[in-house]
């Protein structure tokens, strides 16, 4: 699985122009790890967001597109879904990355084997997500290109949740 991650980072590198100076895995964007890195480091790596007005989000722009970085508002924060709230982590801790591409990339340019196992929903404006919860990404597509890249929580930091029967939501 890790090979076709790192397939798929050069890929979007070389059609995006992304910065690779930090490496990315499906757990981690530019060094920015979900439920383990908090605001202070996203701070550090992207510098100042473009409105400091929300508790719960900070947004980007950065060369591959709008970067929409999500907190943990309060620990185990009940009322949200899953993957939003209900986290046994620090206030300020990052929740996940979704990265709305300025160029969407060709869906069988990610390199990952047999997508269709990891297809989630279609929503009514036939957009498709695709949702690796082990690794934890998934991936907006539209006419068969992807225009949204979300990395969050992965399968393993299912131990950070405080309600285990909370349900996800779908974005």
């Amino acid at each position: 699985m890790r090979t076709r991650i790192c397939t798929f980072v050069l890929t979007l590198g070389s059609v995006c122009c992304l910065l690779i100076s930090i490496p990315v895995t499906a757990k981690e964007w530019q060094g920015i790890v979900p439920l383990h890195s908090n605001r202070a480091d996203v701070k550090k790596l992207l510098g100042k967001p473009l409105s400091e007005e929300s508790s719960s989000f900070d947004s980007y722009d950065v060369a591959e597109g709008r970067v929409e970085i999500m907190y943990v508002r309060e620990k185990c924060e009940q009322g949200l879904p899953a993957n939003w709230g209900n986290w046994n982590v620090p206030p300020d801790t990052v929740v996940n990355i979704s990265i709305s591409l300025n160029k969407p990339i060709p869906l069988t340019k990610l390199g990952v084997p047999n997508i269709k196992r990891f297809e989630w929903y279609t929503d009514d404006s036939s957009t498709t997500y695709y949702h690796d919860k082990k690794e934890g990404i998934e991936y907006e597509v539209q006419d068969k290109k992807v225009t949204s890249i979300t990395y969050g929580p992965t399968e393993k930091d299912s131990v950070l949740l405080c309600n285990k029967n909370a349900p996800l939501i779908r974005y």
